[in-house]
């Protein structure tokens, strides 16, 4: 079996202009793990991970912390200064500026086990199924292999195991 058999084809996507508000949506709305940043031939530019809008500290604030002065009106108005610019820098921010382009990626036809090695060495996901070229042929993530593992019936597995 092979990386195509199970990867996602019809992929979701962002900009690099994507704003990281509508990234957080995005990945919320559809309990995804990361979004491809993809350009206009769809070539994979980067990776945007849950991870990546935690603990990016590329805006000068986590979002956490934005979360927490965003929910808090009253302190916003009250907000000047540096800590008004940190909040701007957020808004402002886009997929480019969080984004990982040195993600992770493999290409269709690699086998499940070299898959699953992916997994483990690079600690990934979801992982971007991409051409020599870096054009998404679609994306991948642990649950789609946990999935495929919870189809097997005990006949197939007492097979397996013999």
């Amino acid at each position: 079996m092979k990386t195509k058999d199970i990867m996602t084809q019809e992929v979701i996507s962002v900009s690099p202009k994507t704003k990281v508000t509508e990234i957080a949506k995005m990945i919320h709305e559809h309990n995804f793990n990361g979004l491809p940043v993809l350009d206009e031939n769809r070539k994979v530019l980067g990776l945007v991970t849950e991870t990546d809008l935690l603990s990016n500290d590329s805006f000068g604030i986590h979002i956490p912390s934005f979360v927490k002065i965003i929910s808090d009106f009253n302190v916003l108005k009250a907000v000047k200064g540096e800590d008004r610019e940190d909040i701007k820098s957020i808004v402002n921010a886009n997929a480019e500026s969080i984004m990982r382009p040195d993600f992770a990626h493999v290409s269709p036809e690699a086998t499940l086990t070299e898959l699953l090695a992916l997994f483990n060495e690079k600690k990934a996901n979801p992982i971007v199924v991409a051409d020599d070229d870096k054009i998404i042929q679609g994306i991948v993530a642990r649950s789609d292999v946990i999935k495929l593992v919870s189809q097997f019936s005990e006949a197939e597995l007492d097979f397996l195991r013999e």
